[in-house]
């Protein structure tokens, strides 16, 4: 079980009670600090699942660090846990941010400070993850090809088989992300029907022209907690983007291993090389697909 962790964040005299009231629960490990500096630099180069914070520190105050979780990390949950009423705290300005006020002069204020923490960070998991700018246009560029109808599965199949050998890589899939999932067209390696948005490193990858590499995903603050990855085995991964010919990225070609892993320059360029095959092989499919479409009305 991988510990989600919890930055506690007061002065001197109140962050000790934030851990105690978390400590209890073995999927929590709470960090404390006691300051917006030292709160920064911990989101900067650490894997966070959800912040409590208090609301007046010594360099400044619990908005300031609600800020860096605005621009850091803002699928990042965080409670403000403080006496100072919220008519006194504006977070107007923090809508992209999932912020959570709990008064701390509840009287059982310390019982449900718990609770509050593993209901955001349940809720952060399930509609927590990036999306394109462009991500409706993408997925009607995605909708254009009818993947079902295409007899793609065995060339994809030759395909992966290809790319796992080329590379000698655990596993190589070819993969479409759609709206809430990515489904795999064919996998080698593994037994991979398809993987939830907010689980998947192609949520990442596909924001990205080049290919994105991640050499140990323990090491990465993004992963380091994502328990679904851990079960798959996936420690190193690569993956390049599948770009439809107006531009829409709508789909990754991937290796997978199952400990950590570089790649040079030159084997990401032939691993973008792959992923334009695939795309080329999906497009030529719909092609004649629509061509003998037409054919038919005609």
């Amino acid at each position: 079980m991988v510990q989600q962790t919890v930055l506690c964040i007061a002065d001197e005299s109140e962050v000790g009670d934030i851990a105690d009231a978390l400590e209890d629960d073995p999927q929590l490990s709470p960090v404390t600090l006691t300051s917006v500096a030292e709160a920064v630099e911990a989101l900067e180069t650490e894997s966070v699942a959800c912040v409590v914070t208090g609301y007046d520190l010594p360099d400044g105050t619990g908005l300031d660090v609600v800020g860096t979780i605005r621009e850091e990390a803002p699928q990042t949950p965080c409670v403000l846990y403080t006496d100072v009423t919220p008519t006194e705290i504006d977070t107007s300005s923090f809508e992209d941010v999932i912020v959570e006020y709990l008064n701390r002069d509840l009287p059982d204020a310390e019982d449900r400070l718990g609770f509050v923490v593993d209901d955001l960070i349940a809720h952060s998991a399930q509609v927590g993850f990036l999306v394109p700018d462009d991500e409706e246009s993408r997925l009607d560029s995605l909708d254009a090809y009818d993947v079902d109808e295409l007899p793609i599965e065995e060339s994809f199949d030759r395909l992966t088989d290809l790319i796992a050998s080329h590379f000698d890589a655990a596993v190589a899939f070819i993969g479409l992300i759609e709206k809430d999932e990515e489904n795999f067209l064919a996998c080698t390696g593994a037994d991979w029907d398809s993987l939830t948005r907010e689980d998947t490193i192609c949520t990442h990858s596909m924001l990205q022209e080049d290919v994105m590499v991640v050499e140990d995903v323990t090491e990465d603050k993004r992963f380091a907690e994502n328990q679904q990855l851990r079960d798959l085995g996936i420690v190193s991964y690569a993956g390049a983007n599948m770009t439809t010919p107006e531009g829409q990225t709508i789909g990754q070609v991937c290796l997978i291993d199952h400990e950590p892993r570089t790649y040079s320059e030159q084997q990401q360029a032939e691993l973008q090389q792959f992923a334009e095959t695939a795309m080329e092989i999906l497009e030529l499919r719909q092609s004649l697909l629509d061509a003998v479409s037409s054919g038919g009305q005609a």
